[in-house]
Order: structure tokens, then sequence, then C-alpha cells
């Protein structure tokens, strides 16, 4: 389900029920919400509108017809009570009946819409490009959808085609919708010069404007949605159709002028169509030098940035190393002269043990090796280098003996 709709269905279920008593009742006989005592009647007048238009939002109005119209007719009720100045008492139990039948509708239309879940979003599509515009044709598609879902507990049996016709009706209404505030202008231009012969005395321009509408529609009957593809050709189709509207007009006047008028207004045209194109010469001179400006600062953030990234790497290496030079000295300095040698090896840390000494055909330690594995121990421990290499040998047989940690 669409997210707009569940949103919107909680907090109008919420908003209607603070501060209210619980409304009961059946369908066709509801019971008035109360309201607090301390209640403000203007203002709950006023929430009442917010939540009824909420409620249109969701296509409640048309998703649960009956009862969205009963609320909608005690809002009224006590808005017309509230002017006459009539007690609380009284507009309270009208706009208590308004909040009970709106509670009714968002209950019916919660259980209707998963079944005309895709109708509903083809008919705000519709709303949202501009159907009002056409109030005959959308109240038609929407009195068939109220019969539809008037029965809200047969709303499951809804047969598949009959949804599919009204979700294709609601589609053809939005693209309507589109076609009309894009070519809308251009259309009524047209329609206009038409009645005044412009098919005869303009035939080239008319022919010319008549094209670009066509294809500026079959633009929007193939991508309905994509304004970057849209935009452009409807204002082709605007500009073309005024300019058989000017030409019209400039031939009418030509009739009342004489030879010399007529060579005079040619002339001043002329000159207004070089001095735009001179215009039009240097905006388009000023942008191309725009664009290689912009080209050029690229290019010098790029060598930045490439510099930038040099430097880094450069910067990394060098700590690397500062590292490296750290962890050996630091190593270097737990052990004295006999008791080890301290390098760094292959990206190894290597600790090379003098006075560890295995006796012959033995393999355990001497005690005294003890203190010097104590150093080892501490180093890994504290420094925590990579790899650590520990290498000793025997006396005997001068065999290497080395250790990975």
């Amino acid at each position: 389900m669409d997210k707009t709709f569940t949103n919107y269905f909680r907090v109008l279920q919420i908003t209607a029920s603070l501060g209210f008593l619980t409304m009961v009742g059946c369908a066709s006989n509801v019971s008035p919400v109360k309201f607090s005592p301390m209640a403000n009647p203007t203002a709950e007048i006023k929430n009442q509108k917010t939540l009824m238009g909420q409620a249109q939002e969701v296509q409640v109005d048309v998703l649960a017809e009956t009862p969205y119209k009963k609320a909608n007719e005690y809002l009224m009720d006590a808005q017309k009570l509230e002017t006459k100045g009539t007690s609380s008492e009284k507009i309270f139990e009208s706009l208590g009946y308004s909040k009970a039948y709106l509670n009714k509708a968002l209950e019916n239309a919660a259980v209707v819409r998963p079944s005309v879940e895709d109708v509903a979003l083809a008919r705000i599509a519709a709303l949202k490009a501009g159907a009002r515009l056409f109030p005959k044709q959308l109240n038609t598609i929407d009195d068939e959808l109220s019969d539809m879902t008037s029965s809200p507990e047969q709303s499951s049996k809804i047969a598949s085609q009959d949804k599919l016709d009204l979700q294709n009706q609601y589609q053809s209404l939005e693209l309507m919708a589109i076609k009309q505030a894009n070519l809308g202008e251009a259309k009524n231009i047209l329609s206009v010069v038409q009645k005044k012969g412009a098919e005869k005395i303009t035939p080239v321009a008319y022919k010319e404007a008549v094209e670009n509408i066509n294809a500026a529609e079959k633009i929007i009957e193939t991508d309905r949605h994509s304004m970057a593809k849209i935009a452009p050709a409807s204002e082709i189709a605007r500009v073309s159709a005024l300019r058989v509207f000017n030409l019209l007009a400039s031939e009418k006047n030509s009739r009342n002028q004489t030879p010399e008028q007529r060579a005079m207004t040619l002339e001043a045209r002329d000159q207004a169509v070089v001095k735009a194109n001179a215009i039009t010469s240097e905006i388009v001179e000023e942008s191309s030098m725009k664009d290689k400006e912009l080209a050029k600062q690229d290019e010098r953030i790029a060598d930045q940035q490439e510099s930038i990234t040099s430097t880094e790497e450069a910067n990394k290496l060098l700590l690397d190393k500062e590292y490296d030079e750290k962890v050996v000295n630091a190593a270097a300095a737990q052990f004295n002269k006999n008791e080890a040698d301290v390098y760094r090896q292959d990206g190894n840390l290597v600790i090379r043990l003098k006075s560890m000494n295995f006796a012959s055909n033995r393999s355990d330690l001497p005690a005294a090796s003890f203190s010097v594995l104590n150093k080892v121990k501490n180093v890994m421990k504290n420094l925590a280098p990579d790899q650590v290499m520990i290498e000793g040998h025997t006396p005997l047989f001068q065999e290497s003996c080395r250790f990975k940690f």
C-alpha cells in the first residue's frame, strides 16, 4: 500500500479521536462524538475542516462517499449555526455527527482501499495533473468508483476488469490534463488564428504550428511524466502558434498602409531582427566563454585534487617510516648490546637474541634466558608490531632458530 495513504490514515484516525469520546453505532445509524465542556466551537470547526480536507486528499470522499457526504453536511450545519450565534450545545451536536460520520468514512475507506489501490493511485495522479479542470469527466469516473466501493464488505469481490477499466479512465484523464497544462495556450491561440483564416493567409506558419503541437502531444503520450522532454517541446509549440498570431496581425495592419509605410515597417522589423541576432550572438559567445572558464576551473580543481592526493600519499609513507623507526628504537631500548640486536627487515621487526643459548643437544632453556624472553614479551605487548621475527642459535652448530609471532 502507498505510504502516503497509510500515513494520512494514521494521522486522521489519531487526530479525530483525541479529546473526544469513542463513537458508537452501526453504518446506518451513528451516535455523535461528545465534546469536552471546555472545547471551543470555532477551533473545533476549523479542526474538522482540516480533517475533512486531509481525508479528501487520500480519496475518502470517493472510497466512502455516503458517510463522507454526511460528515460534510453536518459540518456545514455547524458552520451555519455558529454564524447565527446558536448555543455551543447545538453546534457541538452537529459537529459531533460530522466527526462520527468522518470516522465511519475512514473505517470504510480503510476496508475498501486494498481492493482498489491501483485505481486510487491513478486518480491521485490525475488530480495532480489538473483533472479538476475537467469536472464533467472527473465526476463521471468518480461516480463509478463510488458505486463500486459503496459496500465495503463486498469490496474484495470487485471484478478485476471493472477496476482495470476505471484505472484506464483515470489515466486517460491524467493524460488530458497534462496536455492541457502544457499545450492549452498554444491550442487556444491556434483556434483563434484558425477562425481568422490563418490556414489561407499564413499557410506555412500555420502548418508549422500544427506540426509542433502534434509533436509535443506525441512526446506527452510517450512519456507523460518527463518534463525534461515535455517542457521544451511545449514551448516550441507555444512560440510557433504565437508567431502565426503575430503574422496575422501584421498582415491586417499592412492592408491599411501605403507602400512606403509597409516598406518602413519591414525595414524596422529587419533592423529589430539584426539587433536581436546580435544580442543572441553576444549571449551565446558569453555563455561559451563561461563554459570554457568553468572547464578550466574543473581542470584546476582536478590538478589540485591530484596534488593533494600525492601529498597525502607521501605524508603517509613518511609517517609509516617514522612509525617503523619508533617501533625499532623503542624495541632496541629494551635490550642491552649483549642481549639482542633489533632491526627492520622485509617489513618485519627482527629481534636477534644473543644471550639466550641452548645447551648442546638440549631443548630446555637456561634460567638466565627468561629475563630476555620477558623483554621480548614486553616489546610485543606494548608496541604491537604487525610482524615480529625472533632469531636465536645454538652455540655448538650455530644453527639459526627463527620464531614468528
